[in-house]
C-alpha cells in the first residue's frame, strides 16, 4: 500500500514539470564535471537541464537531499529553509527564502517535495512551488514558477550519475543583465552545492 502511494505521488509530481525532454537543448557550460544545457524553446521560463557523474556514493547524495532543513546549504542563494509540514517520509512541504541580485527583491515560497525510490534503485525527488501556501503578510515576492526534478542513479566504483531539471520564472520585470545569472548560475551552482554538501557530509561521517 505504501509503495503504491509513493508511486502515485511521483506520477502526480512529475506531471507538474514541463515536457523538458522535448525541448531544444543547447550545451552552454561545462565545468567541474557538470554539464549545463539550456532550453531555447522556453527561454522566458529559464528552463535548464544539468548532468554530472560524481565520485560520491548514492546514499551520501540521498542523505543530503532528504534533509529539507539543509536545503539552504546547497540551493544557490537560499538564505533559509525549514520544513513546515510532512504527510509521510515521501511527501513534505518546505518554506524557503532566496536572495536575488540587486535590484530585484528576494523571493520566497513553499515547496511541495515528493521523493521516490524506483525498482531499479534510482532515487527521484520533485520540487514544486505552492503559491497558495505562501504567507500573505510578507513583503517578499513569490516566483511565478519554480519546478525542479533531481534523479540519482548508482554507478560502479562508488560513483553516482546526477540529473537536475530546473525551471524558474522569478516573476516581475528582470533586467537583461540578470537573466544570465538566473538562467545559468542558479541551477549550475545549486548542482555544485548539492555535490559538495554530499561530499562534506560523507567526510564528516568518516571522521
Amino acid at each position: 500500500m505504501i509503495k503504491t502511494l509513493i508511486n502515485c505521488l511521483l506520477i502526480i509530481a512529475t506531471s507538474f514539470l514541463p515536457n523538458l525532454a522535448a525541448a531544444d537543448w543547447e550545451l552552454v557550460k561545462e565545468s567541474h564535471n557538470v554539464k549545463l544545457f539550456r532550453s531555447a524553446a522556453e527561454a522566458d521560463q529559464f528552463t535548464s537541464r544539468l548532468e554530472a557523474e560524481v565520485n560520491t556514493p548514492l546514499q551520501s547524495l540521498i542523505d543530503t537531499i532528504e534533509d529539507p532543513d539543509a536545503c539552504s546549504k546547497w540551493l544557490f542563494r537560499c538564505q533559509t529553509a525549514h520544513r513546515i509540514s510532512e504527510t509521510d517520509d515521501a511527501h513534505l512541504y518546505t518554506y524557503y527564502v532566496r536572495d536575488y541580485p540587486f535590484p530585484l527583491k528576494d523571493r520566497h515560497g513553499v515547496l511541495e517535495i515528493t521523493k521516490s525510490y524506483q525498482e531499479n534503485g534510482e532515487f527521484v525527488m520533485n520540487m514544486r512551488l505552492q503559491q497558495d501556501m505562501t504567507p500573505e503578510e510578507s513583503t517578499l515576492i513569490v516566483p511565478d514558477i519554480f519546478l525542479a526534478k533531481i534523479r540519482l542513479i548508482k554507478m560502479a566504483a562508488g560513483k553516482t550519475k546526477v540529473y537536475l531539471e530546473h525551471q524558474l520564472n522569478p516573476g516581475g520585470k528582470v533586467p537583461d543583465w540578470i537573466k544570465k545569472s538566473i538562467h545559468e548560475e542558479f541551477p549550475f551552482n545549486s548542482m555544485l552545492g548539492l555535490i559538495e554538501s554530499a561530499q562534506s557530509k560523507r567526510l564528516s561521517k568518516i571522521h
